[in-house]
């Protein structure tokens, strides 16, 4: 079973997917309230057109929903799909299962923002999700995601391409891929996308750590 599809049905036996109320602001770590929230987007969000690469169980997607934008979350897992259109539909969000660099590829409506928050960015290849999210964006859109620091660990890894095991509740382990990338290597890809980096944050948690876990790109589309 895909590693999302076993983390949704590990989700799902400890908890029924309820309808929940969106969350108050959203999070790019993996703790509540450290860094900005979607005011890094830019200004009012309504009426923006966004997409959330990777939304898992829809709460970022909730969010800007009830803040006004347009937004559409996907997710390659068909379980955390289903969890978020349980939890949130009734925001006016759609939630739809691709991956992210097929459904950016056959859609041609402009888009005002994408993010991703420790999702598909990270985890798909550089140029590949990056090239697709460029040709999406509209003039001075944005792009904004966050992923684990590449030196949460006090150095940076040997290779920007590595590997994790992830635990899930039940126990049961599994492998993930990612590209761990220091930021200048992040600009650089971003640069040969066609995107100007407008922002770099190394975000700590908690506010004791010596070392940054959470690293969050904002770029735009000329």
């Amino acid at each position: 079973m895909d590693l999302w599809d076993a983390h949704a049905a590990a989700q799902l036996a400890q908890r029924p997917a309820d309808r929940l109320q969106p969350p108050p602001r959203m999070e790019w770590t993996q703790r509540p309230g450290i860094g900005p929230g979607a005011e890094i987007l830019g200004g009012d969000l309504t009426g923006r057109r966004i997409v959330e690469l990777g939304c898992g169980a829809g709460h970022n997607t909730a969010h800007l929903a009830t803040a006004g934008a347009t937004v559409v979350g996907v997710d390659r897992s068909a379980g955390q799909i289903r969890r978020a259109a349980a939890h949130y539909e009734h925001t006016g969000a759609q939630f739809l299962h691709a991956s992210a660099t097929v459904h950016l590829g056959r859609g041609t409506e402009r888009l005002d923002a994408v993010v991703s928050v420790f999702g598909a960015i990270g985890m798909t290849e550089p140029s590949r999700i990056l090239g697709a999210c460029s040709r999406r964006l509209a003039r001075r859109g944005v792009l904004a995601f966050s992923l684990p620091h590449p030196q949460r660990t006090g150095a940076f890894p040997a290779s920007p391409r590595t590997r994790d095991t992830v635990t899930l509740p039940d126990g049961t382990t599994h492998t993930v891929e990612r590209w761990d990338m220091d930021p200048a290597a992040w600009s650089r890809a971003l640069n040969r996308a066609g995107l100007l980096v407008t922002g770099v944050h190394h975000l700590h948690a908690p506010t004791d750590a010596r070392w940054p876990t959470t690293l969050l790109i904002t770029a735009r589309k000329p």
